[in-house]
């Protein structure tokens, strides 16, 4: 029993550094191991509120750290590939929508790194950024883990579970995105969205 117990405290120091290292670099496969904590968590491996501090304790610091990088000196970086009309319009962005940006871009693929790095860039203030990130982080975390979690109800083998809950995570990603083209669609006046 002993041995479980210590490979608990290792699968909550993995999901923990798997979600700080892909909020840098997004092709750590993290969600999957979200996923797979909840499903564990349902079996009664993991302790669910442990997953979900674990959880949002890392993505909070992963974007924080990634929106500081940018902040203090990615941007001489992101100059280079960042043509002087699209700061211009990042900055109008962030100053009438930057919050919902930085909560809601957590749930995009990709969309936490390039948020990150635009709020940082265009040096958006932290007493937004900050409580902003905290709200994003809960939710998502919240979501990712509670598909493990109702996988892990329905199927008794945890990896099923993670599997099922990896499915409708695409599958919600892929809905709201078609949505979002289409509404960009109507409002441009049946242009194409690319």
């Amino acid at each position: 029993m002993e041995g479980m117990e210590s490979l608990a405290g290792w699968a909550y120091v993995l999901i923990f550094a798997l979600l700080v290292v892909d909020c840098l670099l997004p092709v750590v496969p993290a969600e999957t191991s979200l996923i797979a904590g909840g499903a564990l968590a349902a079996d009664g491996h993991l302790e669910l509120p442990i997953v979900l501090a674990a959880a949002m304790t890392a993505v909070a610091a992963g974007d924080l750290l990634t929106h500081e990088a940018a902040r203090r000196g990615g941007h001489r970086l992101l100059d280079r590939w960042v043509h002087r009309e699209h700061r211009g319009r990042i900055t109008r962005l962030l100053e009438r929508r930057g919050s919902a940006l930085v909560a809601a871009g957590r749930f995009v693929p990709l969309g936490r790194t390039a948020v990150a790095l635009a709020t940082g860039y265009a040096r958006f203030p932290r007493q937004r950024f900050v409580p902003a990130l905290l709200v994003g982080a809960a939710l998502w975390s919240c979501y990712m883990v509670g598909l493990g979690y109702l996988g892990g109800h329905f199927f008794t083998h945890p990896v099923v579970a993670a599997l099922l809950g990896v499915a409708v995570s695409f599958a919600v990603t892929g809905v709201t995105t078609l949505a979002h083209r289409a509404r960009l669609r109507r409002r441009r006046g049946g242009q194409r969205y690319v």
